[in-house]
């Protein structure tokens, strides 16, 4: 049977206060009485029970509602999140989500309030109708969003998803590439979303028309499944706009595999930055989001911000050129062609 707190106030002759005061390192308390307190611990094998004291001693609590943290993105959130409450001088409570229905979402949060936490950071889609919901609904409780769709009546932090597909798009099209296939994340995620209405959108103005679009679930499987697919359907494409890294990641492995030459013939663009998309075959040009800070922005904005504040900050991110995108090279007959053409017609304008 476990100990309890009352067995080693019990063993050692003691208060239940006095072993409340050993186990937090109170200094009210004799030295005899500690050693006392402490020797039956370690005769009994108890554990103090650290959440608990949490609750009593400080009661300050942030909690993050979280998708898988197999995803290197939630991941590294979930780290500056947890970086950042240290620093300010709360404990982290944690609640991953693995279905994003909106009552698994509602779930979380009452699970996290039921841990007496002050505040909530929800880093999974939440739709404008939801996020207006839970803001009435558990009004006590501040609430941050990360991945809510733009113009939400909320207090947000996320990355600027839209300049960063911005960027990407306009790289290739001054690359020459006028075909592109889009590998998109999951429809639900609204950063995705954002992503893909810009580059159709960059693609529309340059009256470019766009060969495919698939979408994947952010694994590097799915980025692999979704090229293969575009590569055996026959569709003749020159760049590839990828939602993430990982998914990135699965098609380079799809058109190595297919003979297909990168960047030369198809030029591929990530979306995250992770530190391993630097050593991708060949290393991947991606939009780099800084996550750790974006955590960090989440949990200061959220102890800082008014109760009442609804508005979305947005954290930049930044395009870096690898080698997995090159300009389009045109083949020596079409060059001569030209240069055949050119002539001709400047011979005809000297008559």
């Amino acid at each position: 049977m476990t100990a309890t707190f009352k067995d080693v106030a019990r063993l050692a002759g003691v208060s239940t206060q006095t072993v409340s005061r050993v186990t937090n390192g109170a200094e009210n308390v004799s030295s005899k009485t500690r050693e006392r307190v402490l020797a039956a611990i370690e005769e009994l094998g108890y554990i103090p029970n650290k959440a608990a004291q949490a609750l009593k001693v400080q009661n300050k609590i942030i909690g993050l509602i979280t998708l898988d943290m197999a995803f290197h993105g939630a991941a590294m959130i979930a780290n500056g999140v947890r970086q950042q409450a240290h620093d300010a001088g709360y404990t982290l409570a944690i609640s991953a989500v693995d279905n994003l229905e909106d009552q698994d979402i509602e779930s979380a949060v009452r699970e996290l309030i039921a841990q007496q936490v002050e505040s909530i950071i929800i880093n999974a889609p939440v739709s404008r109708e939801l996020a207006g919901e839970l803001m009435k609904k558990y009004a006590k409780v501040k609430l941050l969003f990360i991945d809510v769709p733009d113009g939400t009546e909320v207090n947000a932090v996320c990355s600027a998803n839209g300049n960063g597909a911005k960027q990407g798009a306009e790289l290739l099209i001054e690359h020459g590439r006028t075909q592109p296939v889009l590998l998109t994340g999951p429809h639900a995620s609204y950063a995705s979303q954002q992503r893909t209405q810009i580059w159709q959108n960059i693609f529309a103005i340059h009256q470019l028309d766009i060969i495919a679009q698939y979408e994947g679930d952010w694994s590097a499987a799915s980025g692999y499944q979704t090229m293969r697919q575009a590569i055996v359907q026959n569709r003749h494409f020159d760049c590839v706009l990828v939602a993430n890294d990982q998914m990135a990641l699965g098609a380079l492995r799809a058109l190595s595999e297919m003979g297909i030459d990168v960047p030369n013939s198809v030029s591929v663009i990530g979306f995250d930055g992770t530190e391993d998309s630097a050593f991708f075959s060949p290393p991947l040009t991606t939009i780099k989001q800084d996550f750790k800070l974006l955590g960090q922005a989440a949990v200061n904005k959220l102890l800082t911000a008014p109760a009442d504040q609804v508005d979305i900050t947005h954290i930049d991110v930044t395009l870096i050129e690898r080698e997995s995108t090159a300009p389009l090279q045109q083949d020596k007959e079409h060059i001569q062609q030209a240069k055949q053409l050119l002539d001709k017609a400047l011979r005809l304008l000297d008559q």
